[in-house]
């Protein structure tokens, strides 16, 4: 019968009052993707019988301690009162253990399982030197933290100095968690809330601007204007040490595929992480390289990376040598470009990125490259001013002729903060850029305001999502007010004061689902970044938006929506598997004071939208989506999609003839597969 032994007095470890379970692979199980797959998450993993995290104080323990083999259970003062001392700090259970007093070495075998603060480890044979505070586990050794797991040979770890070693190394990381989860054990991550939504997209308000030359045209690793996630990673490696400053490893091997073999790796030679702050933590890899489809080896041109909460950089595993886009305002069509960090001190970093804009080369009345303006720059510098407050700064210049430099340049500023769940925003633009549905794209002079963003609330058990936001500006914009232009002047600039509330409420209907793919389908190597469910689904909304203006114009509108999303198909054979579509009404009513300004402007009331994305044939996935005024039928916008989609990444190409901007976007899937 298993009996618990437990040691105390190991500084900095504690058992917290519920201990995540462990988890394991099944027994005889190959590595992850050597011989087709092992699963860390779907098996748990039973302890022996008479497994307690008893939070019972024990000294080191002496010849009378020991009983039939366990550790008679008392109290510092001889007493067996628990509750007068202090909460044991490691737990361990086995089949057989034996303890050595005079060498302070206690042994263990068959079924151990080993607990040190609200960490876990499963391991065939278990050696603890009391001394020199060593541990090694040895045999199917299994190690998990909250949501991290990882597996290997063998273990060595130091209990004082928290450094270890794992050989054969295999495992999932979690990357947004992943330096606070190893690090130290007891310490909050302090992070701010993770499933916060954002109620600026759709209000209409002026955060909505975004900067010219940011991501809406580069090369993409997730959609435009959001933070790229791996979610979660497999790796291997031969070797893994980790201590207080770091992880290092050799001969890396790391997937987002829960899958085997894996549709894309990336391999180095050796790897290093290193935490930053709480928020972040730096990856250095040497000979990175990424391989697709265990074949074509594509070099990587960056070493060095960071992970903010599990994000990866915008660049991050891009096997294109440049970005690629498409801008014909600002930089009057195609241009190329790479993101380069120059400067890192501490959470603060300062990347540049170079752009060549050859259309505008292309089309010049002379073929001289070197032309100051056919170059640009557009400078990005973030950092975290502390655990809740982060600062953004980013400035674009698209063409080195100088001459031009006040017609060129867009910036913005902006200091966030959290308050409570609430998200506070302090922001300074010069020249942001706003399109306006059928009024086009509008430049925004300047503007210096805050902005408070609630997170989504859902109104007790009724299934409706509630968000709201204020904000206060004063802003120089383009306006057609007669009462604000100079005499003769038809459009020109004019300063303002703008306060703005809006409020909106949706709910989702699900009208129809079908079944997912089953444990035992033969078709879950698809084309999907996940199991794809078809269903039917029906989405309402109404949102109330107030906006005054300093030169006491109100603009008042009322806006009712409603929409039907569907997906059909599993995108798991080569042919037509897959349809996704999209059809949507707004109507809104406006009082009869507008905006004085054209960026904010209420003008498409009634508005019909649609879209469909289609597998034509495997991977090849083609599609549009579009949207008119209903009143005047003039075309908002359209945008026309050509992707190739795989389970672990795919690359798109989006043009919008209207907007006269376009994107080459390579996209790494979250790990997010349910492992079968």
């Amino acid at each position: 019968m298993p009996l618990p032994f437990i040691l105390a007095d190991i500084p900095h470890l504690a058992i917290p009052p519920d201990p995540p379970s462990l988890v394991m692979p099944s027994p005889g199980a190959a590595p992850p993707w050597v011989d087709g797959g092992v699963n860390l998450v779907d098996q748990p993993f039973a302890p022996s019988a008479g497994y307690g995290s008893l939070p019972i104080p024990l000294l080191a323990p002496s010849p009378s301690d020991w009983v039939d083999g366990s550790v008679e259970t008392r109290g510092p003062d001889g007493g067996g009162d628990p509750a007068s001392s202090r909460a044991a700090d490691l737990v361990l259970t086995a089949d057989h253990q034996e303890y050595e007093v005079e060498r302070q070495i206690i042994s263990a075998q068959g079924h151990v399982l080993a607990q040190l603060g609200s960490s876990r480890l499963a391991s065939d044979r278990l050696w603890v030197n009391l001394n020199q505070r060593q541990l090694r586990a040895e045999g199917n050794v299994i190690a998990n933290r909250n949501q991290q797991a990882i597996a290997g040979d063998s273990l060595t770890y130091n209990l004082l100095q928290g450094a270890g070693t794992l050989t054969n190394a295999q495992g999932q990381l979690a990357l947004e968690t992943l330096g606070t989860d190893f690090s130290n054990l007891l310490q909050d991550s302090g992070r701010p809330p993770s499933a916060l939504n954002d109620p600026r997209q759709g209000v209409g308000s002026l955060s909505q601007i975004t900067s010219a030359g940011d991501l809406t045209f580069s090369t993409l690793t997730s959609q435009p204007g959001t933070a790229p996630s791996a979610g979660q990673v497999r790796f291997q490696a031969g070797r893994l040490a980790f201590d207080a400053d770091g992880w290092y490893g050799n001969d890396l091997r790391v997937t987002n595929d829960p899958l085997s073999p894996p549709e894309l790796e990336l391999r180095g030679n050796h790897l290093r992480i290193t935490p930053l702050n709480p928020e972040e933590n730096e990856v250095c890899i040497e000979g990175p390289r990424v391989v697709f489809d265990q074949g074509l080896t594509i070099p990587l041109l960056r070493n060095c990376y960071v992970l903010q909460q599990g994000r990866l950089p915008r660049d991050a595993f891009n096997p294109l040598p440049t970005s690629i886009g498409y801008d014909g305002r600002d930089r009057d069509g195609l241009f190329i470009g790479r993101e380069f960090q120059v400067l890192q001190e501490g959470p603060w970093r300062l990347s540049l990125s170079p752009q060549l804009y050859l259309s505008r080369w292309l089309q010049g009345d002379s073929l001289n490259l070197f032309e100051p303006a056919n170059f640009g720059l557009v400078g990005r510098l973030n950092g975290q001013v502390s655990p809740r407050t982060s600062f953004t700064g980013v400035f674009s210049l698209p063409g080195l002729d100088l001459s031009n430099f006040t017609e060129r340049l867009r910036a913005s500023l902006r200091l966030q903060q959290w308050v409570g769940d609430h998200r506070l925003t302090m922001e300074y633009t010069y020249r942001d850029r706003l399109f306006n549905g059928s009024l086009g794209f509008q430049d925004v002079q300047s503007s210096l305001g805050v902005l408070l963003q609630s997170p989504r609330i859902t109104l007790g058990d009724s299934q409706i999502n509630l968000s709201y936001q204020t904000a206060g500006q004063y802003v120089t914009a383009n306006t057609d007010q007669p009462d604000l232009l100079q005499a003769g002047q038809t459009r020109g600039l004019a300063s303002l004061f703008r306060l703005q509330g809006a409020v909106d409420l949706n709910r989702s209907f699900t009208l129809w689902q079908g079944t997912p793919q089953t444990p035992d389908s033969t078709e879950v190597k698809g084309y999907a970044a996940r199991p794809l469910v078809p269903s039917l689904s029906l989405l309402v909304g109404l949102r109330g938006i107030a906006t005054y203006y300093s030169s006491n114009d109100l603009q008042g509108s009322l806006e009712g929506r409603v929409g039907l999303n569907g997906q059909f198909g599993r995108l798991t054979r080569n042919v037509f598997d897959y349809t996704q579509f999209n059809l949507g009404f707004s109507s809104s009513f406006v009082g009869e004071s507008r905006s004085p300004f054209l960026f904010d402007r209420a003008v498409d009331q009634n508005v019909l939208s649609g879209g469909i994305l289609q597998q034509i044939y495997g991977p090849i996935l083609v599609g549009f989506q579009t949207s008119f005024n209903v009143d005047t039928g003039q075309k908002i916008d359209t945008s026309l999609i050509l992707e190739y989609r795989r389970r672990t990444y795919g690359i798109s190409v989006r043009y919008s003839p209207i907007q006269e901007t376009g994107l080459v976007e390579f996209r790494l899937s979250n790990f997010n597969w349910s492992p079968f």
